[in-house]
């Protein structure tokens, strides 16, 4: 049987979605940041540019998470 009432998310999971998507996209640039930087000990432009890089990947596999995270299951 249906129900005439929407499906809503609660605040929690909302809260909890965006706090695991801003983890998925931040740690992975600061982790090759810091490695190409102090470990690897490359040069700052080249650290920045790969910074960015991983920036833009993890974004695309954040996009990705957030339709399976925002579903209600």
């Amino acid at each position: 049987m249906m129900s005439d009432k929407p499906n809503k998310i609660s605040a929690t999971r909302i809260f909890a979605a965006s706090t695991i998507l801003a983890l998925v996209i931040s740690i992975p640039a600061i982790v090759v940041t810091l490695v190409m930087h102090y470990v690897i000990k490359t040069n700052l432009i080249l650290t920045m540019v790969a910074g960015l890089i991983t920036l833009f990947i993890a974004m695309g596999f954040g996009f990705k998470l957030s339709k399976k995270l925002t579903t209600k299951p």
